[in-house]
């Protein structure tokens, strides 16, 4: 195959998931002959010695709106210079100031890849990208589920037409320790259950209803791995509720410590409101860990294969009591954990890194066909010889 000369675009750079996405994707459209360079608008957290050499447009870590004109104005100039044959962005910042600066750059596929909800991007921004996306700045726009599909159901059918599905996949190495020494590595009590939960101390997450479940049972703790803006407040929830020796706070948690994290777990659970597709419940898939999850569309999208019982259990987002009954059913139910692990791993080998680079080097290679780029004429050639 012909290689396809691509930006992969992302807003900042940071522990999170979407930055773990598109690292992987970078990285495997690399490994198939493809000239990729990894961009992000402006650097969000320091990128230490930044192995794969991530160009940063903007030294600021929060810039704010009062900034993107000139982030704008330097991602056109970076592109024009560049010449790429296309950009893919992640996150709505990068797909929307991105994919503007290269439609006026002249870059010929423009591919947005929406991560969470349309609805979640704030009023802003979610006007933004529904503009950006139905006036055509966006030539392709990748939904990561069926779910995120379904929330732009209500936008213009010029929007809705481009958009096409990509699934992701992660990939995974299983921790080399023992489950003793995974649970000393992070201090986790030998004398309980330990449910791990691994995510943003946000809203989005909504770990107030585990709180609350947690304080329903016996014999369980429960491990949450990530900071952010709610965690003095769930500290001040586990004062409350009577529960503050059950609950560890691990702040962030490295990505290559994640895997040690779920063998020193005996179960993991996310809460979430929403989400696009979990990258926390495909790792814990993978490790073979019995599964708690909100009953959100793209949660059963992960969990449940049309006409199978599900990979995990599916729980109503707010209901403390149904969590806490399920918390107590697993802690106590050798063969519902065994039989959560086995149906985790049978599912989640259909979401793997090749399979979700499968789907994006197919919109670049239909893309470069259709638009009849040089890149698409030789593979053309090649396939006739």
């Amino acid at each position: 195959m012909s290689p396809i000369k691509t930006v992969c675009l992302i807003t900042h750079m940071n522990p999170g998931g979407a930055q773990e996405a598109i690292l992987r994707l970078t990285r495997a459209l690399k490994r198939r002959g493809h000239d990729v360079e990894l961009w992000c608008l402006y650097d969000k957290t320091p990128l230490g010695d930044n192995p794969d050499q991530v160009k940063v447009l903007l030294e600021a870590e929060n810039p704010g709106a009062g900034a993107y004109a000139q982030i704008l104005s330097r991602t056109i100039s970076a592109l024009r210079h560049h010449r790429p044959d296309a950009v893919i962005s992640f996150l709505p910042l990068a797909c929307v100031v991105g994919q503007v600066a290269a439609k006026i750059a002249g870059v010929p596929i423009r591919i947005a890849s929406q991560r969470n909800p349309g609805w979640s991007y704030g009023t802003a921004m979610e006007w933004a990208d529904k503009i950006a996306g139905s006036l055509g700045f966006y030539t392709l726009n990748v939904a990561n589920s069926r779910a995120v599909e379904s929330s732009f159901s209500g936008y213009p059918a010029s929007y809705r037409k481009r958009i096409e599905i990509v699934y992701n996949g992660i990939a995974w190495k299983g921790s080399s320790l023992t489950q003793d020494q995974a649970k000393a590595k992070f201090g986790l009590c030998d004398d309980q259950f330990n449910i791990v939960s691994v995510g943003r101390l946000s809203d989005q997450k909504n770990h107030a209803v585990m709180l609350r479940a947690l304080a329903q049972t016996t014999g369980i703790g429960l491990v949450l791995a990530g900071d952010g803006e709610l965690r003095e407040d769930l500290e001040a929830q586990c004062a409350t509720l009577q529960i503050s020796d059950r609950v560890l706070f691990l702040g962030d948690v490295k990505p290559k410590d994640i895997p040690d994290l779920l063998q020193a777990s005996d179960a993991f659970a996310l809460s979430s409101r929403y989400e696009g597709q979990s990258n926390a419940l495909l790792e814990a898939m993978n490790a073979g860990r019995p599964i708690l999850a909100s009953d959100i569309p793209p949660q059963a999208e992960t969990l449940v294969e049309e006409g199978q019982e599900p990979a995990g259990r599916l729980l109503p987002v707010e209901d403390d009591k149904a969590w806490a009954k399920a918390m107590q059913d697993l802690a106590e139910n050798p063969a519902l954990r065994q039989d959560l692990a086995e149906r985790a791993l049978a599912r989640v080998v259909f979401f793997t890194p090749e399979r979700s680079a499968d789907g994006f080097e197919r919109l670049l290679v239909q893309s470069a066909q259709d638009l009849d780029l040089p890149s698409a004429d030789s593979e053309r050639t090649a396939a006739q010889s």
